[in-house]
């Protein structure tokens, strides 16, 4: 029965585009399709980073930014409202036992194989010092982990100012790179103060006490 269950699933995943290696990150099938397809959906609406917008039925207008955006796409998957800016949602899950580390190799570089070998899809993913954040602690962005799609190519979706999403840029699906570059905090004469850099990454259908129990569910 389980294997048939598998084997269906990852039919479901191809189907989408989407490979099985991180495929089942959200607590179901459903969930992972609901996902993907809400981030298409939202891409298809052609918004700007920022942009002011009224979902249908939603009662009140959401300023589109990469903290709103990713909120919306959690309540509309997972059904449950999480905090407005970035460092308050990595606080949210931090004090949940949600957020894990991202692993770091010997250079300072971000281990890609082995933190994608470690997410899943529906994780949540926060960079700190993208820009000068006045914030303890400076997180400055946030996007959710789509998976992999069929030709290996790690995928994020959220809002933006890059402009190489699959629509173009704003609220888009784009391709993840862990050690791509993505902003600086700089101060009042244009000096880098800080590096922006990934540093953690969260997952919001994880028991609590997940991070702390070396990430198993």
């Amino acid at each position: 029965m389980e294997s048939r269950f598998l084997a269906s699933w990852l039919g479901l995943c191809s189907l989408l585009g989407w490979g099985s290696v991180s495929a089942l990150g959200a607590v179901n099938p459903d969930q992972h399709q609901k996902l993907v397809e809400t981030c298409r959906w939202l891409s298809k609406q052609d918004l700007s980073y920022a942009q002011s917008w009224q979902p249908p039925g939603h009662p009140y207008v959401i300023t589109m930014d990469c903290s709103n955006t990713v909120r919306y796409i959690v309540w509309r998957v997972f059904g449950f409202d999480i905090p407005r800016t970035a460092s308050d949602q990595y606080l949210y899950f931090k004090q949940r036992g949600k957020i894990r580390n991202v692993p770091i190799e010997p250079d300072g570089k971000v281990d890609s194989k082995k933190l994608l070998a470690a997410m899943r899809s529906g994780d949540l993913l926060f960079w700190e010092w993208t820009y000068n954040v006045p914030r303890d602690p400076p997180i400055s962005h946030v996007m959710i982990y789509l998976g992999r799609k069929k030709d290996g190519q790690a995928m994020v979706a959220g809002s933006s100012q890059r402009m190489d999403g699959e629509r173009g840029g704003g609220v888009d699906v784009y391709s993840f790179d862990p050690n791509a570059p993505c902003g600086n905090a700089k101060n009042f004469f244009n000096f880098i103060t800080h590096h922006g850099r990934l540093v953690a990454y969260a997952r919001p259908t994880a028991k609590q006490g997940w991070a702390e129990g070396g990430g198993l569910e």
